[in-house]
Formats: C-alpha cells, sequence, structure tokens
C-alpha cells in the first residue's frame, strides 16, 4: 500500500511516525527544504489540559484537550525513545485573571475545578506520563500576598496555580526531524508544493510541483496534514470547509535569559498573552495586542511578511515587553537588550469569524476538529498542538480501517 501524507510539520510528522511503526511506508510531502519550520516550531508548545477554553460551557474543548495533552507524552515517547526528556519543558503555568477578563474570577475557577475532574477521570488510576508534571494535582487560588509579589494587582483580580506545562518546541521539532530522516520507512519529498488531490480509479493522484517542474503520483491512501494549504487541497477532492474560518498571524519574543525569575503565565480571558519560561533559561513572550499583525478569511492565507523583512521586529519586541510587564512586572524588569532574543511568528487557523476578545467567537472553541475521512482521503484539522499525537493515532487507524 502507497500512503502520502501532505504536510511536513508536527501533525504530518506524527501522522508518518505512527504508520511507519505500523510496517506501512510513507512519503512524506513538504514545501520547504527540511521539515517542522514553520507553526509547529513557532508557538508557545502548550500542552493543554482544557484550562484556558472556559468560555466553553460545555466543556466539550476542554474534553478534547485533557485527551490530546494526556497521550502527548506518551505517543512521543513511542516514537522517539526516552530522548524526549531532554526537551526543555516550562514551568507549570499560573492562570493569572485579568480585571478586564471575559469571566469573573470564580467562574474561571469553577471551569479549571471542571478540567481537572475530566483529567482524573481521563487518567483513571493509570500511570501519568505528562512531561514530569503531575495533572492529578488540582489547580488552586493562590494568596493575596503571593499575587502582589509576583503581578500588578491593578490588573489581576486574582490567580490560580496549575500543573500544565509546556515543551519547548524548537527543541521538540529538532528530536522529531532526526526520526524522519533516520526511519527508512519514511521518504520525505523534500521543496515539494502539493497542489491539489485527484481520484483515479480505485487511487488518489498527488499533484506537485519541485525543481523539476510539474509532477504526479498514485497513492493508495492521502492524509492530508498541512497547515496553511490543507482548505485549498481538501477543495481539490471535493472536500468543503464546513464552516466559516479564520487565518491569524501572530508574533512573539523568543530569548534566552539564564536565571531569569519570571512566572510562567497564561493570562485570561480575551486578548491578552503569555509567558512561557522553559527550563529556567528560554523564553517566550506574546502579547495578543502587539503581536496579532493580520487577519485573512481567504481559502490560504497571503504570505505575510516575517518580522525582519517587514522592519518592525523592534517595535513588536517593545510593544510585547510593555503590554506584558503591566501585568507581570517580572517581565518589565528584563533588560532584552542584554540577551539573545528575536521576534518570530506563526500562522493560527481556527474556526470562526470574530476575533478572541469577542465572547460569542467561535474561537473560544476547539472541538470540532479531528480527521473527516472520503473513500481513502483523510484530512487532518489538528487544532492546536497538543492534539497531534492522538489525531494521528486515529488517522493512522483510518487508513488501516481502509486498506
Amino acid at each position: 500500500m502507497r500512503v502520502a501524507v501532505l504536510g511536513g510539520g508536527l501533525q504530518g510528522a506524527c501522522v508518518a511516525m505512527e504508520l511507519a511503526a505500523r510496517g506501512i511506508a510513507v512519503d512524506l510531502f513538504e514545501a520547504r527544504d527540511r521539515c517542522l519550520t514553520r507553526a509547529s516550531a513557532q508557538n508557545e508548545g502548550k500542552i493543554h489540559l482544557g484550562y484556558v477554553y472556559a468560555n466553553d460551557p460545555t466543556l466539550s474543548t476542554a474534553r478534547t484537550m485533557v485527551r490530546g495533552g494526556l497521550s502527548f507524552a506518551p505517543s512521543l515517547r513511542r516514537w522517539l525513545g526516552d530522548v524526549i526528556d531532554s526537551v526543555p519543558v516550562s514551568r507549570p503555568f499560573n492562570y493569572v485573571v485579568h480585571r478586564a477578563s471575559l469571566l469573573r474570577p470564580h467562574e474561571v475557577e469553577a471551569h479549571l475545578l471542571a478540567c481537572h475532574e475530566l483529567a482524573l477521570e481521563e487518567i483513571d488510576g493509570a500511570t501519568v506520563d505528562y512531561l514530569g508534571a503531575d495533572p492529578r494535582v488540582a489547580p488552586a487560588r493562590i494568596g493575596t500576598r503571593e499575587l502582589r509579589d509576583l503581578y500588578h494587582p491593578d490588573a489581576v483580580s486574582a490567580v490560580f496555580r496549575t500543573s500544565e506545562v509546556g515543551i519547548d518546541p524548537e527543541a521538540l521539532v529538532r528530536l522529531v526531524r532526526d526520526r524522519l530522516v533516520g526511519d527508512p520507512a519514511i521518504r520525505c519529498r523534500l521543496r515539494t508544493q502539493v497542489r491539489g488531490v485527484e481520484r483515479n480509479g480505485s487511487g488518489l493522484d498527488v499533484e506537485f510541483e519541485n525543481g523539476a517542474g510539474p509532477g504526479c503520483e498514485r497513492y493508495d491512501q492521502v492524509v492530508n496534514a498541512l497547515w496553511d494549504g490543507r482548505l485549498a487541497v481538501d477543495r481539490t477532492v471535493g472536500l468543503e470547509p464546513p464552516r466559516p474560518w479564520m487565518w491569524r498571524v501572530k508574533h512573539y519574543v523568543r530569548l534566552r535569559a539564564p536565571g531569569a525569575d519570571v512566572p510562567c503565565s497564561t493570562i485570561v480571558l480575551g486578548a491578552f498573552g503569555d509567558v512561557v519560561v522553559y527550563r529556567d533559561r528560554d523564553l517566550y513572550l506574546s502579547w495578543y495586542p502587539a503581536g496579532m499583525r493580520a487577519i485573512s478569511t481567504d481559502l490560504e492565507p497571503p504570505r505575510w511578511p516575517s518580522a525582519s523583512e517587514g522592519g518592525f521586529s523592534g517595535e513588536v519586541r517593545d510593544q510585547i515587553q510593555e503590554g506584558l510587564a503591566a501585568i507581570v512586572p517580572a517581565v518589565g524588569r528584563l533588560p532584552l537588550d542584554a540577551f539573545a532574543w528575536s521576534v518570530k511568528g506563526g500562522v493560527i487557523f481556527a474556526w470562526g469569524e470574530t476575533d478572541i476578545d469577542d465572547p460569542h467567537s467561535g474561537l473560544h472553541e476547539r472541538h470540532a476538529i479531528g480527521t473527516r475521512s472520503i473513500q481513502g482521503y483523510h484530512s487532518i484539522d489538528t487544532g492546536k498542538l497538543t492534539m497531534a499525537p492522538l489525531f494521528a493515532r486515529v488517522a493512522a487507524d483510518r487508513v488501516l480501517a481502509v486498506a
């Protein structure tokens, strides 16, 4: 059986590794000269336990994220081995309720505790492998004195300590990339842009372009794990988007600041930001009003310029620090010019028509995601990095069920 996986990001890589582990050879198509160079590496690496989706009162998103978060490390350990333990993990996140939050502190607290119950149900007494953290520990509100020590009380109404963590995505993708190259069952078709998929009898023709010009190859099954090109390729095989969508490009600051004493924080609920500290050395700083630079509802997003191409790296860096410093004073004390820093950006896809400052936005729900399949063609809407390993197993199950 010949299987093509479209897209060499984390989702496509996970599908390729899972299929290879089940004895199926894979052609992995990637437009760039290396796999895992864009959105997979350009995010905060949070392994969600559902906490941030407090504006989905059904808990459907939380339940989805809990399943993905608790299966993330075990899946990667199966594919990569114990080398996964070498990837830096963040300090546990504090959930910081901004005074302009869409939800009040007691509503956020109720959601956090509900998510914790979902995690306990999912664990059901089994051994936990959650990147060294323990999701069985319940979220807890910190006291007023500690809040004042860590945050600006004029901006913050409550803070909850959680066991949720993130993984350094830049370190993770290096390990996954090495694994792809070293697996004889995975052939990476680099510098190859997929243009479409067409049914041809009992097979599927993948149409592409590379340095040799246009090409076409037939496969028994195709898994579309593209990020910004997925909807366009889906359309070529007759699979239309089920609802309105939105592309966004968000920039953030990445810096190396050894020994920085900064609390790992997610500020909720609305257009705020995150502070992530990996192994007390590398930091990820985001402030949504400064970093979110463009929105598109086209089938494919435009090629947005990077911060360096657009000449706005310094401006975004300073605005992100200023925005976060009004909430997390320790960020304001970071002498950014003394550290190695860069402004990076990643494209975000989600279903919805309005941004996250709208309490009714579809962006507050990420449960209607996963794999859609039609006669050997499987399209994966990952939703969040957290879900990539779980959805890879789902896609592999469907490939084998059709075979």
